[in-house]
């Protein structure tokens, strides 16, 4: 059994990790009693850097300015980013058609793209979101549609569902 504290008589000066092992409680425990004994610790042991700073420095912007083409050539190599099955966003799915019939999905939008015969030809057209840089989504309304059902914002979405 752990043993009671005199936390009025302890030396404040140790660290926490010292008064922990003497006393027999955690150093959290420690640190809480430090504050209600109102004897913080004398200087901060980490301090969150300024990051934003770090970035905006004249050296760090030429390192990004020389690492950033191979970054992304290095990503338009990765199957993990592009399209397919092997995409970081990939996830399992099953959809049943209008028709009754299901389908075992591992990326929706792979299945749209090669599956666009199910769907009506105004619902596989495809648009982007994004800035001038081209970032953001590629969507269209049939993936936006079941994702709609996934999100459990809609039941269906022309007869599609998920299943159970």
């Amino acid at each position: 059994m752990r043993k009671l504290a005199d936390w009025a008589a302890l030396d404040w000066a140790k660290p926490n990790a010292a008064l922990a092992a003497e006393v027999g409680a955690s150093v959290h425990t420690v640190a809480k009693r430090r504050t209600q004994h109102g004897v913080p610790m004398a200087s901060p042991t980490w301090t969150r850097p300024d990051v934003a700073a770090i970035n905006r420095r004249p050296e760090r912007r030429a390192q990004s300015a020389r690492t950033q083409p191979a970054a992304t050539a290095a990503a338009k190599q990765s199957p993990a980013a592009g399209r397919g099955p092997d995409n970081v966003h990939a996830l399992d799915w099953v959809l049943v058609s209008p028709s009754g019939e299901r389908h075992q999905v591992r990326n929706l939008y792979d299945f749209v793209r090669s599956h666009s015969a199910l769907f009506a030809e105004a619902d596989v057209v495809w648009k982007r979101t994004g800035g001038k840089r081209g970032t953001g989504g590629e969507w269209c309304n049939a993936t936006a549609g079941i994702l709609n059902i996934k999100g459990g914002r809609a039941k269906s979405w022309k007869g599609w569902t998920l299943a159970q």
